[in-house]
């Protein structure tokens, strides 16, 4: 019998995949989650995603 592939851990508040918010905490790990979501959104669209964005999530990424 083929084996299920294994779920990915999630984040509870967020749902999104906890390894990419790892290293990050509090208002600035919710920010995050919440970018990631609406970049999420608009490829699945397929909208054009604003480099602003891309730059807040790179920023917010960012371990300091």
């Amino acid at each position: 019998m083929a084996q299920r592939p294994r779920r990915v851990a999630r984040d509870k508040s967020t749902g999104v995949p906890k390894k990419y918010l790892s290293g990050i905490q509090g208002s600035r790990r919710k920010q995050l989650a919440d970018t990631i979501k609406e970049i999420s959104r608009l490829y699945r669209a397929g909208k054009r995603i604003p480099q602003s964005l891309i730059n807040r999530r790179i920023r917010l990424g960012q371990k300091k």
